[in-house]
């Protein structure tokens, strides 16, 4: 890259990295010459706030098509495994590279699945509600499992499935997995039986999440799947929100057959107030804050930079999720 070409970087979406120093770092290191600045915006305001822009850093704000025409960006950086956030679709046919973190939270997430899981199966929110009321009993969570009589299940089976899946294994649970993309001796290689989605659904006493949104998995998980999960189980969620169908969730927690549901997300993000899994006594929320350590931070801020400055000078590094983009250049 020659000195006198000057790189626009604008993060869209700074909450929670204020300080910008390990982007200014990384960035600042790839090119000659850089200019960094950050807009709190999201969805059509971005094209109204940053202007023109080269390279444009999110987390969870929107970045749909009429962004991408009005700023002109060559790369749309997701602070993220998942990209959902961004028109991928329209990137492609702009020549606009999209880019993910493929590999930093894997340990976090995998420990949070089996957190949930154990919080419910033991009963800890009827517990503490419980307690918190003023009341002493142990019958207050009515009947509670040990992890060796249970089954986990995994809907999809990448890495952070992987970690949960090797966690719940010491815990004694009994492990299953199902993925339309591995085959069955890639599945078992990792230690879990592989299983059909019908056999995971029926078999599965805690049943966890971990596909991306797309059109086949956008509600896969709705009535007519919750009515034939296994008596007294459990819904944990650490994926995408829109993966489930939240009013039926809300009635099969409520009618059966689902004991409780772990989720770290939401169909809306932050929730709407009127939202009844959020309060519902049976569930654990937590604000999509699975990925999350300081460690997790940093990797995904300074590996998130490197991937975007990389995708800039167009090469296909792992982590650019749209590689066909270049050919539209």
């Amino acid at each position: 890259m020659s000195p006198e070409t000057q790189v626009r970087v604008v993060h869209i979406d700074p909450d929670g990295f204020e300080d910008l120093e390990i982007e200014r770092s990384e960035l600042g290191s790839e090119f000659d010459s850089m200019t960094f600045e950050a807009v709190d915006a999201s969805g059509k305001e971005v094209a109204n706030q940053v202007g023109t822009a080269d390279i444009i850093l999110t987390h969870y704000a929107a970045v749909p098509a009429e962004v991408m025409n009005a700023t002109e960006c060559s790369v749309v950086s997701c602070y993220a495994t998942g990209v959902d956030n961004v028109d991928v679709e329209a990137a492609t046919d702009r020549g606009v590279a999209v880019t993910n973190v493929p590999q930093y939270c894997d340990e976090e997430v995998g420990e949070h699945i089996v957190t949930l899981g154990l919080a419910l199966l033991r009963g800890l929110p009827q517990y503490e509600q419980h307690t918190a009321n003023g009341g002493w009993d142990w019958r207050a969570a009515g009947p509670v499992k040990t992890a060796t009589t249970q089954t986990f299940g995994f809907f999809a089976f990448g890495r952070k499935a992987r970690v949960a899946a090797k966690r719940a294994e010491d815990f004694g649970f009994n492990v299953i997995a199902h993925d339309p993309y591995l085959s069955d001796e890639e599945i078992r290689d990792a230690g879990p039986d592989p299983v059909s989605f019908n056999d995971l659904v029926e078999k599965s006493d805690l049943l966890s999440l971990n596909a991306p949104l797309t059109p086949e998995t956008e509600q896969l998980f709705d009535a007519s799947v919750f009515e034939r999960m296994a008596e007294n189980s459990v819904l944990i969620n650490t994926a995408r929100g829109r993966l489930v169908d939240e009013d039926a969730l809300v009635d099969a927690l409520d009618n059966g057959p689902l004991r409780g549901a772990g989720l770290d997300v939401l169909a809306t993000e932050p929730p709407e107030k009127n939202n009844e899994l959020v309060t519902h006594p049976d569930t654990i929320v937590t604000p999509h804050a699975a990925w999350f350590s300081p460690d997790a931070v940093e990797r995904v801020r300074r590996r998130g930079s490197q991937i975007a400055a990389a995708a800039y000078r167009g090469e296909a590094v792992d982590g650019v999720v749209n590689p066909e983009a270049f050919e539209s250049r």
